[in-house]
Order: structure tokens, then C-alpha cells, then sequence
């Protein structure tokens, strides 16, 4: 769904004046209205009359008993995609030296650099060993990763603590090649085990206190070996704790989970396994696992599963799990009311929306309603100063990949009367 910039044009050579026309019209936002005939009767329905039709707006360059001083205009909304939260849990046992580097050098380019490009509100939940020296320098260093800016606010790597930015935070604790779901349990939120204490001190209330209310929620495990807690605990543990973040269907948890794991290389290398293709003990070489835990939990919330061996590729590999999560998150059917052309008086009750297909093919336009419980499949409503689209419109627009939403300021009523 393409993010359309700010941008008003006007759509007749008549001088814009009032754009109120209607009788009696909301002129402010949250106002009440009249009984929505809006005077003039700029909506019909399908049988010839204003009532209890489907609501095809009818547009009007003078109409409302003032001709000449009334033109259409129109403004593109702003569609937001809805915020996603990524939980990173990367494996520090002494193996992973090659894998970690590999991920510390392609997370800002191929990763959040393709996120922030699709304009995805996004936010990265680091849980791994923060890398405290060069990488060189020791074994913990080599098994650790250090995040620098622009995803984080660090300017330069090592550092002795990870610093966090609008789009990251990282809780410092290490993780073991098969006990990842173990950790991330027992630092959701306090009381936090001993061993697994964030060494920072910068997350003292786990970090489930980084995660956002209405964020999808998408892992991606790094790890050589498989993990020792199953999947069906791993899924009622996080459902136990956090069942608004991620269901409370153990059938049917509502997060995803991606997996860079001990598993075979296909064909072509970076081709990712597919949520259903069966789990496969197929390894990778020089691994001992080809993490069937992580595999099988991949499969059954939609996740993609990668080979760890071809660490020299992850910045495919990145960027299509990357790519995956700006497929997954969906449009807002919410959204700012632009500003009315300079000039213009704001008539509630003369706004449409127009949705416009994302193939080039044409448009659809949207009446109002003044109570959601009117909603129908052509229609919007306005929910204090923002402009909702109905449930059924919203599945229009969601469904077309490249659509664009404008607000049509008209000089007629365009509030629909069923």
C-alpha cells in the first residue's frame, strides 16, 4: 500500500469559495448533524430516491442554490500501516562467531534500512549479549553483537553499554544455544532469574515493557542447535504472559516467528523453507541440529525458515524476511481528516472518500454515515476527528496492494440515508 504524500489540488477553474451548500450542515468536527438529508440531496440511492439505496455520491461543481461559488477539491490521506514489533533472539554459545558478525553487519542495511524505506512503524526488541569489545578481542566478544545508528543510538561499536533509539531497544543477557525460549520467558517482565538480569540496568521491568498495544508481533530466531523448551510451551508460556500481545488460542497464536536455523540448504541457497513445508532434519554442515523446534514453530505461525550456513548471504536472507514483515502489516482504515483548501469552510457533511484502484483502472467513492451501526461496504464515518472507514470498505482497500484513499471536499451532502 503506497503511503500517499500531502497534496491538494483544486478540480475546477471556479474560484473556491464557501463549500458549504447543504442546509444545515455540521460545520465543525464532532458536531451533531442535521437528519442527513443534508438539503440539497447530493446522495441517491439505486431505486431513484436519497433513501435506502446503496449511496452513489453525485458530484456537483455549483450546486446548493449558490452557483459560482462552489468547487470540489480534493486532498490524498495519509494511510499508516499498522506498527509491527520484532523480537530478536540471537544464540551467543561460543559457535555462532561467523553468524553473529553476519547479523551485526546486515541488521541497519537489510533489515531496517528496507522497513524504514516501506515507511513500516517499526520496532526492534534486541535480546542477546551486547558486544562490549572488538570482536576479535575474546571469545565473548566474537559471540556477542553490538547495534550502532542509525537503528540505534549508538555512533560507534564496541561500547561498553547498547544505547536505545525511538526504533530499538536490547536487553543484554546471554543466550545459550538451547535455551532461548527459556530467556526470553523469564525477562518478560519481573521477577527476572539471576543469571538472566539485564547487565545494562536499562530494563528494569523486562522487556515486555518495549512492546506496543495494536503492534503485530514478529520473532526471528538465530541459533546452530535446537531448543529444549517445546513449542506448544514456548507458545502457552508467552499466551500466559502476554495474551494481548500474542492470543489466547494456543491453536491460533496471532504472532510470527522466523527461524535462522541449523537446516539444510535448498537448491538455491537463500530460498526460505515455506510455512508448509514439513519440518526436515536436514542439516547444514558443520552443525549438529537442524533446529526442528524452531522449525516446527516457524511452520505453524506462518514463519519463514533460513540455513545458518550461508552467513555470507544474509543480506538476502535480511531483506526477505524484511520484505515479509512490509507484506504482512496491513493498512489503518483510520486517518487524519486533511485541511480543507485555503479559503473553503469545512461542511462535514459534504466529505467523501474516494478510494482510488491501485491498477490505474479507476476509483470507487465512499458516502457517510453518521452512526457506524449504518456501516456498509460503500461507506466512512467520522470518529471524533478522524475519518474511519467501514469495516467492508476497509477489506476494499486493504485487499488492493497499491490503492490510494482521497478526501473529497464536494459541495453537496454526500451522507447516506438507508
Amino acid at each position: 500500500m503506497r503511503l500517499s504524500r500531502f497534496l491538494i489540488s483544486t478540480l475546477s477553474s471556479l474560484s473556491l469559495g464557501y463549500l458549504a451548500c447543504s442546509a444545515s450542515p455540521r460545520s465543525n468536527l464532532g458536531a451533531s448533524g442535521d437528519d442527513g438529508t443534508g438539503g440539497t440531496g447530493g446522495v441517491i440511492g439505486t431505486g431513484g430516491s436519497s433513501a435506502g439505496g446503496t449511496g452513489a455520491v453525485i458530484d456537483s461543481d455549483g450546486g446548493g442554490g449558490k452557483a459560482g461559488a462552489c468547487a470540489r477539491a480534493e486532498a490524498m490521506a495519509e494511510l499508516v500501516k499498522e506498527p509491527v514489533d520484532i523480537i530478536l533472539l540471537l544464540d551467543n554459545s561460543g559457535s555462532m562467531d561467523e553468524e553473529l558478525d553476519a547479523v551485526e553487519r546486515n541488521i541497519n542495511v537489510n533489515f531496517a534500512q528496507i522497513l524504514t524505506n516501506s515507511m513500516v512503524d517499526y520496532r526492534v526488541i534486541l535480546i542477546s549479549r551486547h558486544r562490549k569489545a572488538a570482536r576479535d578481542a575474546n571469545a565473548e566478544a566474537s559471540t556477542s553483537i553490538c547495534v550502532e545508528a542509525p537503528l540505534s543510538g549508538l555512533a560507534a561499536c564496541p561500547a561498553d553499554d547498547p544505547v536505545f533509539s525511538e526504533r530499538f531497544f536490547h536487553f543484554f543477557t546471554k543466550i545459550e544455544s538451547t535455551n532461548s525460549f527459556d530467556v526470553a520467558l523469564d525477562t518478560y517482565y519481573p521477577p527476572i532469574a539471576t543469571d538472566n538480569q539485564d547487565r545494562s540496568d536499562q530494563a528494569p521491568l523486562g522487556w515486555s515493557d518495549w512492546l506496543r498495544d495494536g503492534a503485530k508481533k514478529v520473532f526471528l530466531e538465530l541459533s546452530d542447535d535446537n531448543e529444549d523448551m517445546s513449542a506448544d510451551l514456548f507458545i502457552a508460556g508467552l499466551i500466559q504472559e502476554g495474551p494481548e500481545h500474542f492470543g489466547t488460542d494456543p491453536a491460533a497464536p496471532t504472532f510470527v516467528f522466523h527461524s535462522i536455523i541449523g537446516v539444510a540448504e535448498k537448491g538455491v541457497p537463500t530460498e526460505p523453507y515455506l510455512p508448509d513445508e514439513p519440518v526436515t532434519s536436514e542439516l547444514c554442515p558443520d552443525v549438529t541440529s537442524a533446529g526442528e523446534t524452531y522449525q516446527e514453530l516457524s511452520r505453524r505461525t506462518g514463519g519463514l525458515r533460513f540455513p545458518i550456513c550461508g552467513f555470507d548471504a544474509y543480506d538476502v536472507v535480511f531483506s526477505r524476511i524484511a520484505e515479509d514483515v512490509v507484506t504482512r502489516t496491513i493498512v489503518a482504515c483510520d486517518f487524519a481528516l486533511p485541511a480543507a483548501p485555503a479559503g473553503t469552510e469545512l461542511v462535514l457533511d459534504n466529505i467523501a472518500v474516494n478510494h482510488v484502484f491501485g491498477n490505474g483502472t479507476g476509483d470507487q467513492t465512499f458516502g457517510q454515515v453518521l452512526d457506524p451501526a449504518d456501516c456498509a461496504p460503500d461507506a466512512f464515518y467520522f470518529d471524533g476527528d478522524r475519518v474511519t472507514l467501514c469495516p467492508q470498505a476497509c477489506d476494499i482497500v486493504r485487499a488492493d496492494a497499491n490503492a490510494e484513499v482521497e478526501v473529497l471536499f464536494t459541495c453537496e451532502s454526500t451522507v447516506i440515508v438507508r
